[in-house]
C-alpha cells in the first residue's frame, strides 16, 4: 500500500484555497483571472514571476465584445498546431469540428460566459502546476485535456448557476479486461463469458460540497451539502485491478433546478489527469489521493463509471433539508398508496435529473 498521484493533492489543495478565496464573488461576470500584461484572448501563460489579479471590468467588456467570426476562425487554426514545449498555453478553443459545432449552438453570451468560467479554471489550474516547476510540455499536456473536458460540456458549464467545492472519501475495487481484449473475445464469440463492461468496478463514497448558487435575478447564497456516491463500472480502456481507500478533492459546476434528491452522471478515472464527472445538469473535475493495491496502479488505469450521488443533507443560505429522506418518504407512501388502490405500477416520485 502507497500514496499516490501526492502532488496532485496539494495542486488542488491550492485550487480550493483560491475558491474559497474568491466565493463570494462568484457572479458569471466576476469570475474571470486576467494575467498581467497578457490580452485575455491570448491566455498565455509563464512559469516565471507568475502574476494573477481579478479584474471585472475586462471580464464584461470580454463578453460585450465577443466576436463570434474570430473565435471560429482561431479555433480552426489552433485545432491541428501541437501545443508549446516551451511556455505554458491556455487553449481558448476547441480541438475538434465536433465540440466546435456543439459550443457554436450556444448564443455569444452563453459562448463568454463559457469561455471566462473555463479559462479561469485552466489559469488557476496552470498556475498551481507551474509552482511544482514542471516542464511546459506536461502542463500543457494536462491542460489539453481539461480544455478538452470542458468542451464536451460547454452547455452544461455556460448556463450553471451554482459552482461547488467538493471533498470526498471513497472506497473501491475492480477487475476488468482493458477494452481491446474484449473486444476481440467478442470477435472470436467468447464475448458471453464477460459482462459488457469487461468485469466490475464498484465504489462508495461520502463526501461534502460547498459553493454558492446564483439565481435569476443574479443573487447568490452559500450551499452546503453533505452525499454519497455510488458508482459501478460501464468500460474500461486499460483494464483494471485494483482496491483502494482514496480521497478527492476538486470543483463542479452544477446547473442546478431548485428541487432535487439525486444525480446521475459518467465519471471518468483518467488516471494522471485526474477524475472528471459528466452529465446532463453537472461539469466536475477532482484529483484522488490514497492507498491502492497493487500500489500506484490508480496513476495509470482509465475507465469509466456510471455514478449516482444521493443528497443526504442540503442547506441553503437558512434553509436546511433531507433530500434523501423526502425521497424515501414520497417512494414509501407511493408504494402503499398502489398497494392499497390495487394498482401493479408504483410511482416514483423523487425528483431526480
Amino acid at each position: 500500500m502507497a500514496f499516490r498521484d501526492h502532488k496532485i493533492f496539494y495542486v488542488t489543495f491550492v485550487l480550493l484555497l483560491s475558491f474559497i478565496s474568491s466565493a463570494e464573488a462568484m457572479d458569471e461576470d466576476t469570475n474571470l483571472l486576467v494575467f498581467e500584461d497578457k490580452p485575455a484572448r491570448e491566455a498565455v501563460v509563464e512559469t516565471e514571476n507568475l502574476e494573477v489579479k481579478l479584474d471585472p471590468s475586462e471580464v464584461k467588456e470580454s463578453v460585450k465584445d465577443f466576436d463570434r467570426e474570430a473565435f471560429i476562425r482561431e479555433a480552426r487554426d489552433n485545432m491541428n498546431r501541437e501545443p508549446s514545449k516551451e511556455q505554458i498555453e491556455i487553449w481558448n478553443g476547441p480541438r475538434n469540428e465536433n465540440d466546435l459545432v456543439k459550443v457554436l449552438q450556444l448564443n455569444d453570451s452563453e459562448i463568454a460566459s463559457f469561455l471566462a468560467k473555463k479559462n479561469a479554471f485552466l489559469n488557476k489550474f496552470a498556475k498551481s502546476l507551474a509552482f511544482f516547476r514542471l516542464s511546459p510540455g506536461k502542463i500543457n499536456k494536462a491542460l489539453l485535456e481539461l480544455n478538452n473536458r470542458f468542451y464536451e460540456s460547454s452547455h452544461t458549464v455556460s448556463r450553471s448557476n451554482t459552482k461547488m467545492g467538493t471533498v470526498m472519501f471513497s472506497l473501491s475495487g475492480g477487475l476488468a479486461l482493458p477494452k481491446k481484449m474484449v473486444e476481440a473475445m467478442n470477435n472470436r464469440g467468447l464475448g458471453g463469458y464477460v459482462p459488457k463492461s469487461g468485469g466490475f468496478v464498484y465504489l462508495l463514497g461520502f463526501g461534502a460540497s460547498f459553493g454558492r448558487k446564483v439565481d435569476s435575478t443574479g443573487k447568490g447564497k452559500f450551499v452546503f451539502e453533505l452525499f454519497m456516491d455510488v458508482e459501478r463500472l460501464k468500460s474500461t480502456l486499460t483494464g483494471v485491478a485494483e482496491v483502494s481507500a482514496a480521497g478527492t478533492y476538486g470543483l463542479v459546476f452544477e446547473q442546478r433546478p431548485d428541487k432535487f434528491a439525486t444525480q446521475k452522471n459518467s465519471v471518468t478515472y483518467g488516471g494522471v489527469t485526474g477524475v472528471f464527472r459528466q452529465g446532463p445538469n453537472q461539469f466536475g473535475w477532482a484529483a484522488s489521493t490514497g492507498m491502492s493495491f497493487p500500489p500506484g496502479i490508480g496513476a495509470i488505469l482509465v475507465f469509466q463509471n456510471e455514478a449516482t450521488r444521493f443528497y443526504l443533507f442540503r442547506s441553503e443560505g437558512l434553509k436546511a433539508t433531507l433530500p434523501a429522506l423526502a425521497m424515501v418518504k414520497t417512494n414509501v407512501l407511493s408504494y402503499f398508496r398502489n398497494l392499497l388502490g390495487g394498482k401493479n405500477q408504483i410511482v416514483n416520485c423523487s425528483h431526480v435529473f
